[in-house]
């Protein structure tokens, strides 16, 4: 950011409250940055900020009363845009409502911006009306966390405005440097706070540009890949590279397009990348993993974070590599999901793999490697047939069979926000798409998959956005429809198998008497009447496969909901 300071302000109206200044002035501070995508919760203390926006004009605003919904919809909207999408709420415990969104924003490396109005300090713990402890709330799920000095009255308003200028700064660049993610700005705001609410708009011209100082990773020093191979005693290393949870980058395409023919890449289903890796290699390890000591890579290369195979987590834990590199652009901590301690590489993604590719063009071909993995794939696959293994239930077999029938036969005019437990396990298991895949697969919950889809659908109304998910997860998450600003763009698919059918492919818990009834979550709910609730459309499908689903979709006449 530009270190100039400048404090000599123009207030168009002096004789206005500075509350109502300095309110105004930190929404010109959120236009100036471009973050003018808001998720609003009705509530009284937040209102004079909302009031604010309004009035400025330049912010598109959105209103849930469920506080839960708004941060999922913040959430989505950020996922779409890699931008920093802002949630503001009261005080209380709706800012605790805020909490779950926070964290998968966090573990997903999402820019949220999150504004919680506040009492002031000296009325926490006074036995004061919906006060909690605010200030720091969501830590340690945070880049970042600035607790306001109590909007209130100034005797040197030039001052003050400098100070929550350098705060705000401060604050929406720590959603995007060094690491994306949630930053909470906890705002205190004196009664009385409507006194002068009905005030005009004071537009105030920040002191200085809002910039963003973007780091550079270092770049792939020529003699750097050749190191990495080296690792091994193997003349031939054997390289295995693994594409987790990852956002859109045509760039990283490219690289993989290019190495996909000389190595085996095994690509999430929320990779964003899963078109130039190995296709159904997740649904061959329903077969059993690989016993074959030639698929063991002698070294590992990672992008991106989880993955939502087991199967695979598992396998390479057993079967570990000798040298394991995490490529990653940012200056974070890596996890270590296999327990192989990997090496960071901080190198952009797509320079390391263009590095990797040109180094192996001028190595031994590789291709025996990628060949026994295609082999072992095509072997598994040929015992599993097309659905599931025959070990299976029947509700399993054809719930894969109808996500496996809407993912392939979408294509790029889709995005898909799809529900964890066996939603996210059927789409891992389906051949290849074109559509985009997205998942809450930070923290994996069930919570909040169709207020994300929500907010994915209100960035991008040029492009479809379908939400699949089971039952239990949206039932839970029902209060996403209860807005005003339900997206036209919006399809929902529902599993609807009556109960959390996972516990039965765990298979664990239905080991134990009297467990199943209290974790299945069996229900007698009518989508029906639901979807009557919230004034959206209903429909029963029961004939598939077949290929009609994009169809379907487009020519939907707004939001609606298919029940399968």
């Amino acid at each position: 950011m530009n270190s100039k300071k400048e404090v000599n302000f123009h207030i168009p109206d002096t004789e206005q409250a500075s509350s109502k200044i300095q309110l105004d002035f930190l929404v010109c501070l959120l236009a100036d940055a471009s973050v003018t995508r808001w998720m609003v919760s009705p509530g009284s203390r937040n209102a004079p900020l909302v009031a604010s926006m309004v009035k400025h004009g330049g912010f598109d605003l959105h209103s849930f009363p469920d506080e839960r919904v708004a941060a999922f919809a913040a959430l989505g909207a950020a996922q779409a845009s890699r931008y920093p999408v802002g949630v503001v709420c009261t005080s209380g415990t709706a800012a605790a409502n805020l909490y779950p969104a926070v964290c998968e924003a966090y573990y997903q490396r999402i820019p949220l911006l999150i504004i919680t109005a506040d009492r002031p300090p000296e009325l926490i713990d006074q036995w004061d009306s919906q006060t909690i402890h605010q200030a720091n709330l969501f830590h340690p799920h945070t880049q970042g966390n600035f607790n306001l000095p109590t909007i209130a009255q100034s005797n040197d308003i030039q001052t003050t405005l400098l100070s929550l200028q350098t705060l705000i700064e401060s604050a929406i660049a720590q959603t995007l440097y060094p690491i994306p993610g949630p930053v909470h700005i906890n705002l205190p705001l004196r009664d009385p706070i409507y006194e002068d609410v009905s005030l005009p708009f004071q537009n105030i011209i920040p002191s200085r540009p809002f910039l963003l100082h973007h780091p550079t990773p270092a770049p792939v020093n020529e003699i750097e890949v050749p190191q990495w191979l080296s690792h091994t005693n193997s003349q031939q290393p054997r390289i295995l590279i693994v594409v987790g949870m990852h956002h859109t980058q045509p760039e990283l395409s490219l690289a993989l397009q290019s190495l996909k023919t000389r190595l085996p890449i095994l690509t999430d289903i929320v990779s964003q990348q899963q078109a130039y890796g190995i296709a159904e290699w997740d649904r061959a390890f329903l077969n059993g993993a690989p016993t074959d000591n030639d698929l063991r890579p002698d070294i590992l290369i990672t992008l991106g974070m989880g993955m939502v195979s087991k199967s695979l987590k598992l396998w390479i834990k057993a079967n570990k590599p000798t040298k394991h590199f995490h490529i990653s652009p940012l200056n974070a901590p890596i996890g270590n999901p296999y327990q192989t301690n990997p090496e960071h590489l901080q190198h952009h993604e797509v320079d390391a793999l263009f590095a990797l590719d040109q180094a192996l063009q001028n190595a031994e071909s590789h291709s025996n490697f990628l060949s026994n993995w295609q082999n072992w794939i095509t072997e598994s696959l040929a015992y599993v047939g097309e659905g599931l293994p025959n070990r299976m239930s029947e509700l399993f077999q054809s719930e894969f069979d109808v996500v496996n029938n809407i993912l392939t036969t979408c294509d790029g005019r889709f995005v898909f926000q799809i529900g964890n437990s066996m939603s996210i396990r059927y789409a891992s298991w389906s051949k290849q798409t074109q559509a985009s895949i997205f998942a809450n697969r930070g923290t994996s919950g069930i919570d909040g998959s169709l207020s994300t889809a929500v907010g994915f659908a209100i960035t991008n109304p040029e492009i479809h956005c379908v939400a699949l998910l089971g039952d239990v997860s949206a039932l839970y998450d029902a209060h996403a429809l209860w807005t005003s600003s339900l997206p036209k763009n919006l399809s929902i698919v529902v599993l609807n198998n009556w109960g959390g059918q996972i516990f039965n492919w765990i298979g664990g818990p239905s080991a134990v008497e009297d467990l199943m009834p209290l974790i299945e979550t069996p229900h007698q709910c009518d989508f029906k009447h639901m979807c009557d609730l919230y004034q959206i459309r209903h429909e029963r499908h029961t004939d598939h496969p077949d290929t009609q689903w994009p169809n379907r979709f487009l020519n939907q006449t707004g939001c609606t909901l298919w029940e399968v």
